[in-house]
């Protein structure tokens, strides 16, 4: 496994966490995390080296990490095998359950079985975690098993999206344990701010490309995502300086709706204040990121939406957008969205309406071309 110091593990962390406290766990920050952990002898990897970051955390993974946390290296067979007693704990994980369970960091479902294969679930590692690092407790009925993600959330130590998922995986654990122990976000790094995406990596196509794609599994197809009218629904709570200042030229709300979701996802790709936004000239030159506006012969904006490729030679291009039936929607096989925009017009059974088109790519960023009718294939979808 390549050997990268603690210096430059810091720097990583600096990029990925200069991200707001409600963005999602980037993969620069899942490495560097992992990487973290792994100099602390935390995250030991299999025979390879391989922290295994993407793949799901299984209950016995957890109850080691845990341990190799809390209680350092006192643990030993000899120690703590006794404390397991349930049937179904294979014979390595039995000091590391036992450990926690003599420290009430775990429990089993009952008292012969653990399930050690059960894969982890956000709330089964916010509340260890919790626990682990003194974020109050569930008997002060500061935050309860049921809302332990929730709780977590808010203090910006796991993202709503990855709170809300099925399991959580090694990468996202090592980001959760990351954010508890230190308490802190690092400082910013040099190279953030214009001509940078929110990662870290330089403005292009593809590095843009590549963290859509990381959207759209966090905000999949049908997230609920309403208006102010529909309390209770997603809105954007990440800090959108930048794409705020968009949103205010046509007077559309930068929190709700289409729009505070684009304004959203402008923010996750190009961050908060850097890369300032400017209108478009040549609509032909529309690159994945763009914010693009319907707007009527009047001035008035009928939808806003992400485009999510370069417009083919029809004018027409794949988009994403918020609040289309108060749901995200992105294109797919399941989903076939038809690249219904073209930049000759769109009427929608409507007014004619016409689009406009804002862009946070630098101006010495050139256009490639590279990324027309590209999204399905990139997407996986």
């Amino acid at each position: 496994m390549k050997r990268i110091t603690s210096f430059t593990i810091g720097v990583i962390l600096s990029l990925s966490l200069s991200v707001p406290a409600f963005a999602t766990e980037q993969p620069a920050e899942i490495e560097a995390a992992g990487l973290y952990l792994h100099e602390q002898g935390i995250y030991l990897g299999d025979g390879s080296g391989d922290l295994m970051l993407d793949k799901g955390l299984t209950r016995a993974e957890m109850a080691a990490i845990l341990t190799r946390l809390h209680g350092k290296s006192e643990v030993s067979p000899e120690q703590y095998s006794w404390a397991c007693h349930f049937t179904d704990v294979p014979v390595w994980a039995k000091p590391y359950v036992g450990y926690c369970v003599v420290n009430q960091l775990v429990s089993g479902y009952d008292e012969a079985h653990y399930g050690p294969n059960d894969m982890v679930t956000p709330a089964m590692a916010c509340t260890v975690v919790l626990r682990c690092y003194g974020y109050g407790n569930s008997e002060s009925n500061v935050w309860t098993y049921s809302t332990a993600g929730q709780y977590a959330a808010s203090l910006g130590l796991i993202s709503p999206s990855t709170a809300q998922a099925s399991f959580i995986t090694r990468g996202e654990m090592a980001v959760l344990i990351y954010r508890a122990q230190t308490g802190t976000r690092p400082s910013v790094a040099p190279n953030t701010g214009d001509g940078f995406l929110s990662n870290g990596k330089p403005i292009t196509e593809e590095n843009v490309l590549e963290i859509l794609c990381q959207l759209e599994q966090e905000w999949p197809y049908g997230t609920v995502w309403g208006t102010h009218n529909t309390p209770g629904t997603h809105k954007n709570e990440v800090p959108s300086t930048a794409a705020n200042r968009i949103m205010d030229v046509y007077w559309v709300s930068e929190y709700y709706g289409c729009s505070g979701y684009a304004s959203m996802v402008s923010s996750l790709v190009f961050g908060d204040k850097a890369n300032p936004g400017r209108k478009l000239d040549d609509l032909t030159k529309m690159r994945p990121g763009d914010i693009v506006f319907v707007v009527s012969p009047d001035g008035v904006v009928g939808h806003v939406v992400i485009a999510l490729e370069s417009p083919n030679q029809e004018g027409r291009f794949h988009y994403t957008d918020g609040n289309s039936g108060e749901i995200i929607t992105w294109p797919s096989a399941e989903h076939p969205d038809i690249r219904s925009y073209s930049l000759t017009g769109f009427s929608g059974g409507r007014i004619p309406h016409h689009l406009e088109v804002w862009t946070r790519y630098p101006e010495n960023v050139p256009f490639t071309g590279e990324s027309i009718e590209v999204w399905p294939t990139v997407s996986g979808s």
